[in-house]
């Protein structure tokens, strides 16, 4: 029997086995998301929690009664909710009846390309929020690319004690599996830390090149981080 054959049998979505096999085929990981079984999230810091997209205003209360979010991250595109018939207009309603931020920092499922270039901006909403002592929930659609790549970048650039790439990574990873593209962070970071138009073109570096940075580079891209905020 192929997998494809046991989730119909499970009486998977249709929708979500079109997303999954889209996910493999551009993320190379194994992971799934299973829009039917509704929310998943995971605390991956005391002020952080990472997940898949809330699905209805019910969501909304459940975040703010159970885990105290006070603000949400959402890294959709417009399409992305419109594909699972999300209204993200009674989101929205009930995240102001709530008195709940809502922030939208948009990129491209899939798009290595789209998350580097966006980053920073998301980065500096969850950087302002706990800044702020308020709990963020960071989403995409599955809560398995976008949104723990934001949460991994925050704490790189932003966590003390400081941690590296690697370690911020696995942090998260270990409490969520997922796999978000690390090169687009490694990208973002030296798109921050940049400051001399003469270095390498970050394609032409090694893997392991920006997995960490110099404390001056780091204050460069806090910087530049809260510069967006």
């Amino acid at each position: 029997m192929t997998e494809r054959e046991l989730n119909r049998q499970l009486k998977v979505a249709p929708s979500s086995l079109e997303y999954n096999d889209r996910m493999k085929r551009q993320m190379a990981n194994p992971y799934e998301y299973h829009h039917e079984l509704g929310i998943y999230y995971t605390r991956v810091h005391p002020k952080i929690i990472v997940g898949s997209q809330p699905q209805t205003p019910d969501d909304i209360d459940r975040l703010q009664r159970d885990e105290g979010v006070q603000v949400i991250l959402n890294l959709q595109q417009d399409h992305d909710m419109a594909y699972w018939n999300v209204d993200i207009g009674a989101i929205i309603k009930r995240c102001r009846e709530r008195h709940v931020e809502h922030h939208r920092r948009p990129a491209v499922d899939f798009d290595p390309n789209s998350l580097r270039h966006e980053l920073p901006r998301m980065v500096a909403v969850i950087a302002k929020a706990v800044a702020e002592g308020k709990t963020v929930y960071v989403h995409c659609t599955a809560g398995l690319g976008r949104s723990p790549a934001a949460v991994i970048a925050y704490l790189f650039w932003f966590a003390e004690p400081r941690v590296d790439l690697n370690a911020a990574y696995d942090h998260v990873t270990s409490l969520r599996p997922c796999g978000p593209k690390k090169d687009a962070i490694r990208g973002a970071t030296y798109d921050l830390a940049k400051n001399s138009p003469y270095q390498p073109q970050f394609e032409h570096l090694p893997d392991f090149a920006f997995t960490d940075v110099a404390q001056w580079e780091r204050d460069l891209i806090r910087q530049r981080v809260w510069a967006l905020a």
